[in-house]
């Protein structure tokens, strides 16, 4: 009987496929990418629990366990660079995190249309400026010899700020810079969402006396704050991941007890020393501790009665 009802059933399933032909055709070069640059390439993870020899090959190279673990583990190096990533990373989360909202929640007041694309546009542009541009920018503004910065603390009679030499300094440009290039575009899902904040709420609240601050606290925060939840969880879920780009642009020899990053340590280590293996179980380490944060986050998510995201 199960087998008659399935024979009944393929058809009208193939009919549908064909039927959509169309559209799975647009949809196989996404497929035959995810399969060639991020299926195939999976099986290179084995590197990380083999003597990798390079002329071997990663189908040739001997099993060695987790004594490549048990290396990187080991080495002081791989502690300090953990240590940066996390302090980079929530240092830019208390900075980017409640500037995103409130910048998203200003555009949203704006009722002049043609004023508030304009703005967006200004705020979304330094997203796609390339970290290079950002770095060179952020150089001749920040740097004690000669940056525009400085050259106005001197002008008023303070003494020049250290801002690319100095650890903590630096940390505050690293952050700044983020910040800027970024919080624009960060914008966007919170303006969809508030868009889709009903209108009758307000005019409700207006008639009952409320003013612009207490619409905003009891009406349009509690509207967004299922997507806030989520995209916290998203940006922890991040916590062990960093950029290459702008560690090793902003950072320099001064610096770098507190710019060598986990992408930094992984970058100088396989490509720069050529320890493909070693390079290869951080990466690994690294996606295991973001997936265990990724689920702390929406467990303690759910604990406290709000949506999680899985």
């Amino acid at each position: 009987m199960d087998n008659l009802v399935i024979r009944r059933r393929l058809p009208k399933k193939l009919k549908l496929v064909w039927s959509c032909r169309t559209l799975y055709l647009m949809l196989l070069p996404v497929i035959a990418y995810y399969v060639i640059f991020k299926y195939i390439p999976m099986y290179g993870v084995t590197i990380a629990f083999k003597d990798y020899n390079i002329f071997k090959g990663a189908f040739g190279s001997p099993w060695c366990g987790f004594d490549v673990f048990r290396k990187i583990f080991s080495s002081e190096n791989f502690w300090k660079a953990i240590k940066n990533t996390l302090v980079l990373n929530l240092s830019t989360l208390i900075a980017y995190f409640p500037l995103t909202i409130i910048v998203s929640l200003m555009l949203n007041e704006v009722s002049h249309k043609g004023y508030k694309k304009t703005t967006q546009s200004i705020l979304y542009l330094p997203h796609f400026i390339s970290w290079v541009v950002v770095a060179g920018i952020a150089t001749n503004m920040f740097s004690q010899q000669g940056g525009t910065i400085n050259q106005m603390l001197k002008s008023v009679g303070f003494e020049p700020v250290p801002f690319l030499s100095d650890n903590g300094w630096w940390i505050f440009t690293y952050v700044i810079c983020n910040v800027w290039k970024e919080i624009g575009w960060g914008t966007i899902i919170y303006l969809a969402a508030l868009s889709g904040v009903d209108e009758t709420l307000y005019e409700a609240a207006y008639l009952d006396g409320a003013s612009k601050l207490q619409r905003l606290f009891y009406i349009t925060i509690p509207s967004i704050k299922s997507v806030m939840v989520v995209m916290l969880i998203l940006q922890l879920s991040r916590m062990m991941t960093i950029g290459l780009d702008a560690p090793l642009l902003l950072g320099n020899d001064k610096v770098m007890s507190v710019s060598q990053v986990i992408s930094t340590y992984v970058y100088r280590l396989g490509i720069e020393n050529a320890k493909y293996a070693e390079a290869t179980a951080i990466g690994l380490f690294q996606s295991i501790v973001n997936i265990i944060i990724l689920l702390a986050a929406d467990k303690f998510t759910k604990a406290i009665g709000e949506e999680g995201i899985i």
